[in-house]
């Protein structure tokens, strides 16, 4: 094992991805530092020695969450041991706060550096979570600066240094290069679908996605389809082959280029999410869903009162519905359709949409977010 050691433990695909990213930075400044921890193969391809496999381990509600409870503790209680048995220079943990927060108190308490990269819920307007991240020790990096701002009225070491994202989020292709290798016709409209990355979401978003692909076509002609698939490729495609009820309507499923798939498009219909953000910083309107199991639509009724005013991180960000939300039982193919097809023939409408998201985007600072959170995590962590 190298001298020096930074244990890392993302618990979800966004948390996955900004690990590999900010590991990847660290080790440009550190390269003799072993990196180690809970995440998935992101993380690993990035050359952290994954001790616990998270792949799949985002989960959203109370029921969901139950159910993925037996697994995720049994990550946790081995991560726990090897933190204090292997005692790194410095732990990071990335949001998954039900996961983080207890094992970055205890590392804490045994006198390891922490640094919380993403604090939980940092996105939200109204501060949560401040007391438990001083238990953690107080140093936090967070990619929203008004979260910056109310942590440290609450007493934290927090650092705004700009959303990774920014830094992240480039498509591999021109939109013309794209659409022709996948045989369309960059000539037509073109509607990008993303139904998300967790089971639950696939199930329940693609059949309402296609419904509205068979009502856009009829109305439109020239409009072709491509859905973005985090994983997962030949599912999507033998569940819209069961939904799709016309022949005609072009439809590309491809998996691993969200990014090309969401610039390629004229419009998004999108689950809610960090896609909503991507899609954002890149400047593409998006319709936003949210279905969920039918157990997830009775808690969404049960706690509406309590929830946050929208889901998706535009409109959190920009305190307004830029773009649309359809929830639970709105989520049909009928009013999706409705929205796109009064958009596509209000030009207007896109361009406002359009320079709304720039706003949001500009709310996220520079480029450059993945370098700067990779010095101060190590300065705050007192390796440099």
């Amino acid at each position: 094992m190298a001298e020096r050691s930074i244990a890392i433990s993302a618990g979800e695909a966004s948390g996955d991805l900004n690990g590999a990213y900010l590991t990847k930075s660290i080790a440009q400044i550190m390269p003799d530092v072993y990196f180690w921890g809970a995440g998935g193969q992101r993380m690993r391809e990035a050359g952290v020695d994954i001790v616990a496999n998270m792949a799949g381990g985002g989960t959203i509600g109370v029921a969901e969450s139950l159910k993925s409870l037996p697994a995720i503790a049994v990550k946790y209680h081995k991560l726990r041991h090897l933190l204090l048995k292997r005692k790194p220079d410095l732990f990071i943990p990335i949001d998954f706060g039900a996961f983080n927060i207890r094992l970055a108190q205890i590392a804490y308490a045994r006198q390891i550096p922490v640094v919380y990269y993403f604090p939980p819920s940092s996105w939200r307007k109204v501060p949560r979570n401040s007391d438990k991240l001083i238990a953690c020790g107080g140093k936090v990096i967070t990619p929203f600066p008004w979260s910056a701002e109310l942590l440290t009225q609450a007493g934290l070491d927090a650092r705004f240094v700009g959303h990774p994202l920014l830094d992240i989020v480039t498509p591999t292709a021109s939109r013309d290069q794209f659409l022709s290798e996948l045989g369309l016709d960059p000539s037509f409209t073109t509607i990008g679908l993303l139904p998300g990355s967790r089971s639950h979401e696939i199930s329940g978003h693609t059949g309402p996605m296609v419904e509205s692909m068979d009502i856009i076509h009829r109305e439109l002609g020239r409009v072709q389809f491509v859905v973005g698939a985090a994983w997962g490729s030949e599912k999507i495609r033998r569940h819209i082959m069961r939904v799709k009820k016309n022949d005609a309507v072009c439809v590309r499923v491809v998996e691993g280029r969200t990014y090309d798939c969401m610039a390629a498009s004229d419009l998004l219909i999108t689950a809610s999410g960090t896609a909503t953000l991507e899609a954002a910083i890149l400047g593409v309107p998006m319709i936003i869903i949210y279905r969920g199991s039918a157990v997830m639509r009775f808690e969404y009724i049960m706690r509406k009162a309590i929830l946050e005013s929208y889901i998706g991180m535009p409109n959190i960000i920009a305190g307004r519905e830029v773009c649309p939300e359809l929830i639970a039982k709105e989520v049909t193919g009928e009013k999706i359709a409705d929205i796109a097809l009064g958009w596509l023939a209000d030009e207007r409408a896109l361009a406002r949409i359009r320079n709304e998201l720039k706003e949001v985007r500009a709310c996220l600072g520079d480029i450059g977010a993945v370098d700067r959170a990779a010095r101060a995590a190590l300065e705050m962590g007192e390796l440099l």
